[in-house]
C-alpha cells in the first residue's frame, strides 16, 4: 500500500499539477511583470517558502482515509506561482524543501487556498473568482457563513457581499472580473435588485464605454432609490441590538436569521410578521387594562 512521501524524498516534477482547489487555477501564468520577475528570481535561487500539494485522484478529488494508490499525482493548492515558476527549471522537487505534501480533503484544501489569497495575502483575487470560490466552499462544507467568518477573522457581512457581487449577470461579472467595474460599484448594482436584463445592459455599457458611462447610468437608476431616512408616520420597532460578544445572543440571532432565510425574507420583515401574529394573542388581554377601556370609550363617543 502506498505511503505519503516523507521529508527528503525527491519526486519527479511530472507528478505535480495545479489543483482545482487552488483559487487561481484558471488564471494564466507568465503574462504579468510579477510572474516574469518571479521566474527570473527562481532561475538562480531556491524556493524559500515551499508550495503545498496533496494527493489527488484522476477526478482531482480527495477524502480522508482514501487509499493512496488511487492518487495519480499531487495537486498544488497553495503556492501555485512558486510551483509554476520553478517547474521548468528542475527535474525533481524535494519534500520539505521545495514542497510540503499534506493529505487534505477538498474542503480543507479550498479553505487553505482561499485563506492564502484573500484580504492581506498577496495580490487580491478578482471579486468574481473570490465569490465563486467562496460559494463552492460553502456548498462543500457543513459550516455556516458565520463560522467561516470567525475562522478567517472577517465579518459575515463582508463574505455575504463577496457572494452577492459574484451572483450577477454574465456581462456584469465580466466587467467586474476585468476590473472595469470596481467591487463597490458592483455591490451597488446588487443592492438595486435590477434583474438580469438591466444588469446585462449596465455590464455591456461598462465594457464598451468605460467606467464613467457606467457610473452615470447607475446614478440615474439609483435616483429616488437611495436611503432617504424613514418616512414620516413610520414607527421603527424592529431595531433590536445583538451583542456579538455575547455567545447566547449570537445563537439567538443565528436562529432568527435561519428562520427568515427559510421564508426568503429579511429579518426585519420576519420580526414584523411575528409581532403582528403575537399582537393577536396579547390583544385578548389588553381589554382588561383600564387605559385600554378609557381609549375605547373615547373612540366610541
Amino acid at each position: 500500500m502506498a505511503k505519503l512521501p516523507k521529508v527528503g524524498d525527491k519526486i519527479p516534477v511530472e507528478r505535480f499539477f495545479v489543483s482545482r482547489m487552488n483559487v487561481r487555477a484558471e488564471e494564466e501564468f507568465g503574462v504579468s511583470e510579477g510572474d516574469e520577475a518571479l521566474q527570473a528570481h527562481l532561475s538562480t535561487a531556491e524556493i524559500v517558502q515551499p508550495f503545498i500539494a496533496r494527493p489527488e485522484d484522476k477526478e482531482g478529488h480527495w477524502e480522508s482515509g482514501m487509499d493512496l494508490d488511487l492518487a495519480v499525482g499531487y495537486g498544488v493548492f497553495v503556492g501555485r506561482r512558486r510551483f509554476l515558476a520553478k517547474r521548468d527549471r528542475v527535474t525533481r522537487f524535494v519534500v520539505g524543501k521545495d514542497v510540503l505534501i499534506q493529505e487534505l480533503t477538498d474542503e480543507e484544501a479550498l479553505d487553505a487556498s482561499l485563506k492564502e489569497n484573500i484580504g492581506i495575502f498577496r495580490r487580491d483575487l478578482d471579486p468574481i473568482t473570490r465569490g465563486d470560490k467562496l460559494n463552492e466552499l460553502m456548498s462543500r462544507s457543513t459550516r455556516s457563513l458565520r463560522d467561516w467568518a470567525r475562522r478567517w477573522n472577517i465579518s459575515p457581512s463582508t463574505l455575504s457581499d463577496w457572494i452577492r457581487v459574484a451572483d450577477t449577470s454574465p456581462k456584469m461579472r465580466e466587467a467586474i472580473r476585468k476590473g472595469v467595474i470596481p467591487f463597490w460599484d458592483g455591490l451597488k448594482v446588487t443592492g438595486l435588485k435590477l434583474g438580469t436584463e438591466l444588469q446585462e445592459k449596465l455590464g455591456e455599457l461598462a465594457l464598451s464605454e468605460g467606467l464613467e458611462a457606467f457610473r452615470k447610468e447607475l446614478a440615474r437608476l439609483m435616483a429616488g432609490k437611495g436611503k432617504r431616512g424613514v418616512p414620516r408616520g413610520i414607527y421603527l420597532v424592529d431595531r433590536v441590538i445583538w451583542d456579538k460578544r455575547n455567545r447566547k445572543e449570537l445563537e439567538y440571532y443565528d436562529i432568527l436569521k435561519k428562520a427568515a432565510d427559510a421564508k426568503r425574507i429579511k429579518i426585519a420583515e420576519y420580526i414584523k410578521d411575528y409581532i403582528i401574529r403575537h399582537i393577536g394573542e396579547i390583544a385578548k388581554e389588553i381589554p382588561q387594562s383600564p387605559y385600554f377601556a378609557i381609549k375605547m370609550s373615547n373612540q366610541n363617543m
